[in-house]
């Protein structure tokens, strides 16, 4: 039995990770840690936790725990992913993992020096219609990648989480729309098509949305080998909408909001409806990284591959500022 703490008892916690973990036959939330006394007991009592903290340090010197997830602000991710590792406790931390590539780095080395490991939760890799789109690229039906497009719009974050007002907050949230949902379609985007990137040039706007973040942005994007796309993350779009197309040699492949996957065929002219399996392969990204923990195995979304999504938010950032293409990583 792996025993797992959880640090944020916020509407992240509270839909996903705490719901997520408690499915899983083979974990116990052991412990919470919360700085908000309210959020910590509403969410202690409904899940029979009653080992809870304010300060998460306290929580990994008090507590036998295994695993910590990490569900607070962004600017709070590095640190105390360092603070779990050095504790000696694996961590799934919640997307975007950092707020620069120099706290990936930081990351990487105190798992590396503890011997643990970093997980990022990027649950596009988890839902099924993503699994098949990477089997069917990788089984070469429609030849070779020659370009893509994603988009991720849906509406703000305060239509989920009307308290969580560090989302607007560039100073805890470091960035808008592109860094809180343009990651999760890049990622994904990258993992199906099997491309990286090399070259954003990138543009934000800001349409509405309070606070001093972006709310919509748009990067085209120029691939190591030399291939063109296009991402697109809006927090002014309803209804919600996630979709990509990867363009292939032998024709197009698109899915639709995470339910629909079709590819257009050009010899033979036709087109092909997948059936999508209900469930992930691997159950869910929670049950996944129980098992990684549970076999000491390093998870395919570490935080050196998130941090190439990542990377690539962080250029798109930069071009936007500077008018310029910016090298991912430079």
């Amino acid at each position: 039995m792996i025993k797992l703490a959880i640090i944020g008892c916020g509407k992240v916690a509270e839909n996903m990770q705490l719901p997520g973990f408690a499915a899983v036959p083979q974990a116990v939330i052991s412990a919470l840690a919360d700085v908000d006394r309210g959020n910590l007991n509403r969410m202690g009592d409904r899940y029979g936790v009653k080992a809870r903290y304010e300060d998460y340090l306290e929580m990994l010197k008090s507590e036998e725990i295994d695993a910590v997830s990490i569900c607070t602000p962004n600017y709070l991710h590095a640190r105390m992913t360092v603070d779990c590792c050095k504790a000696g406790k694996y961590v799934l931390v919640e997307k975007p993992a950092a707020t620069s590539m120099a706290e990936v780095k930081r990351m990487k080395a105190a798992a590396d020096e503890a011997r643990v490991f970093v997980m990022v939760e990027q649950y596009l890799r988890f839902v099924p219609v993503n699994e098949l789109a990477r089997q069917v690229i990788q089984s070469g039906i429609l030849g070779k990648v020659r370009g893509f497009r994603g988009r991720h719009g849906s509406g703000d974050p305060s239509n989920w989480s009307p308290e969580g007002k560090w989302f607007f907050n560039k100073e805890e949230a470091f960035g808008g729309a592109l860094a809180d949902i343009g990651i999760h379609i890049i990622d994904a985007v990258r993992w199906v098509s099997g491309k990286e990137i090399a070259r954003v040039q990138g543009f934000t706007a800001k349409l509405g949305t309070r606070g001093d973040v972006e709310d919509n942005a748009a990067l085209t994007v120029e691939t190591t080998d030399g291939c063109v796309g296009v991402f697109e993350a809006s927090w002014t779009q309803q209804p919600s909408l996630s979709t990509y197309q990867i363009y292939c040699e032998k024709g197009m492949l698109e899915m639709l909001n995470n339910k629909s996957l079709r590819a257009t065929i050009k010899d033979p002219k036709g087109e092909i409806t997948f059936d999508v399996p209900k469930e992930s392969v691997h159950g869910s990204p929670w049950r996944y990284f129980i098992e990684c923990v549970q076999n000491k195995s390093m998870p395919f979304v570490d935080i050196e591959e998130s941090g190439k999504s990542l990377a690539v938010v962080l250029a798109g950032y930069r071009s936007a500022v500077t008018g310029k293409a910016v090298e991912v990583g430079s």
